[in-house]
């Protein structure tokens, strides 16, 4: 067996280590499920085009994360399509694994309201609507299944984001800090947000008497020039964590997360830890929904509210709307988790195993060999 997995990892741009996350989960998981003698090719989309000399001797090409295009937006990541277009062009089966969307702010009327590039919806419902099942996908929230099912596009259902899933951790119990010692806060992708994100690591380390990190996945420039200098007087410890998934393992000494970055939240749910997401838009909202986690929007209730009358619309305010900064909720939402003894999380977990036992599993066991 050997497939073309095709990789959001920006490597030559903000080198998001969330993104290498799931290309390279998803490696992890085919070689558990299908044997260690899986081959895989990595395409990295975000950066180059294909080679049209490429052998084309695949099983199936994969696309973890392939994100629908709405209406007025570009294709992203920049290449996708063009393997999308050569997976049709030679018959190879095609698997979209955890497809996600991203709309700001990311409510439920908006996913079942918005409309796809009309382009993409042809090209979608020519690879997944045949009666054949060859190529197949699949959501990683229930918003992204709202969203193809409205534009009339066959998917398998919700199986989660793929960096959820690591059968070393599947089924382990929850891993209670019996002291917060050390807090992870990441930082938001919204540049506005920074601030409140300093602002709740500050207060954290109050609050709880511990010590707190600043922690990015991902940036554009150079590291220092993103924040003011005040930052560096030894109070919070900045943390670079851009590159690959590895370097998320620099949260196995942490005891918590709090923040921005989805896959911050995720990699501590994977692992069996405690994790509150503060969600920026869709991608956020839709993964909570989905597991009922802890967490809550970073949008301004009035901006929810207004997205339930104008769904649409609402998306193209959003450089305006987005400086707004989140509600301070996170304080009262940790300590009644931390109280319950972390009911939430324990329940977030139940429902990720069932995701994988009942949905991801079987998906991942349907791929063509």
């Amino acid at each position: 067996m050997k497939y073309l997995i095709l990789s959001t990892y920006p490597s030559t741009g903000s080198r998001n280590s969330g993104d290498d996350l799931l290309g390279k989960s998803l490696i992890k998981l085919l070689k558990d499920i299908k044997g260690k003698d899986v081959q895989v090719d990595t395409a990295y989309i975000a950066d180059t085009n294909y080679n049209d000399n490429l052998i084309l001797d695949y099983s199936a090409i994969l696309a973890p994360a392939l994100r629908p295009t709405v209406i007025g937006n570009s294709v992203a990541p920049k290449f996708r399509n063009d393997y999308v277009k050569m997976a049709v062009r030679h018959n190879i089966p095609f698997y979209a694994i955890g497809s996600g969307w991203s709309q700001y702010p990311g409510t439920v009327s908006q996913s079942k309201s918005l409309k796809l590039d009309p382009i993409e919806i042809g090209t979608f419902k020519k690879l997944f609507n045949q009666k054949s099942g060859a190529n197949k996908v699949s959501c990683r929230d229930i918003y992204t299944e709202n969203v193809l099912k409205g534009n009339g596009i066959s998917c398998y259902g919700t199986t989660g984001d793929l960096g959820l899933f690591d059968t070393n951790f599947l089924g382990l119990p929850f891993k209670h800090p019996k002291k917060i010692k050390n807090i992870a806060v990441s930082m938001p992708h919204n540049i506005h947000h920074r601030s409140k994100a300093y602002e709740i690591a500050m207060k954290l380390k109050k609050r709880y008497s511990c010590n707190v990190k600043l922690v990015f996945h991902g940036y554009f420039g150079k590291l220092g020039s993103l924040f003011p200098k005040d930052w560096l007087d030894g109070q919070i410890q900045i943390i670079d964590l851009a590159g690959g998934a590895e370097k998320l393992n620099y949260y196995d000494k942490i005891d918590l997360h709090v923040g921005f970055r989805l896959h911050a939240h995720i990699w501590f749910l994977r692992t069996r830890k405690p994790s509150l997401l503060i969600a920026e838009d869709g991608r956020g909202t839709g993964h909570l929904a989905t597991v009922n986690g802890l967490g809550y929007s970073a949008v301004p209730n009035f901006v929810i509210n207004l997205a339930e009358f104008l769904p649409e619309q609402v998306n193209g305010w959003r450089k305006y709307l987005s400086e707004i900064p989140p509600a301070d909720d996170v304080y009262k939402m940790l300590d009644n988790e931390i109280n319950s003894g972390f009911d939430r999380t324990k329940n977030s977990l139940k429902i990720i195993d069932h995701l994988w036992k009942e949905k991801m599993k079987p998906f991942l066991n349907t791929i063509a060999e």
